[in-house]
């Protein structure tokens, strides 16, 4: 049994996704926004933890097989780990969980540099619709408006 089927995406083969009303590539979008992007800190807010990149973007770790937080048991030593290390690719899998079903796990490829081995974790592909857009993202950040060139009549 399936829990979630994705529609895929037709130029590389990864889920899709609805975001801010689009259909999104979950993989190109991400790496527009955090692809080669060092971690700089985790952060906890609520239940959620956050890694957050040096551009700013916060994405939030949570389960593949049901959508709800990680749970870190050690923050700091998960923090200092993931210092330092960019997101180098992306993969995903279909994978049979404890109740028997197929779930889709999406995993998140890290690696800190040729001598240091790397880390991949699983998350639920709805990370990339709740990503955190700093302000200057034009994917999702408070854009400054362009005044209109048009004139006003009086």
């Amino acid at each position: 049994m399936v829990k979630d089927t994705y529609q895929l995406c037709k130029r590389d083969g990864f889920p899709m996704l609805q975001i801010n009303g689009r259909w999104e590539c979950v993989a190109e979008y991400l790496d527009r926004c955090i692809g080669q992007q060092r971690v700089v800190d985790l952060i906890q807010r609520g239940k959620t933890v956050y890694y957050v990149f040096e551009n700013g973007h916060e994405l939030p770790m949570l389960c593949f097989c049901c959508g709800t937080p990680l749970e870190y048991k050690d923050l700091e030593w998960s923090r200092r780990d993931m210092r330092g290390r960019r997101l180098e690719a992306m993969s995903f899998d279909m994978v049979t969980v404890r109740d028997g079903s197929e779930v889709l796990q999406f995993r998140l490829e890290f690696s800190k540099g040729l001598l240091s081995p790397g880390v991949c974790v699983p998350v639920a592909v709805e990370v990339a619709a709740r990503l955190r857009h700093p302000d200057h993202c034009p994917r999702g950040g408070k854009l400054l408006k362009k005044k209109s060139r048009r004139r006003k009549r009086r």
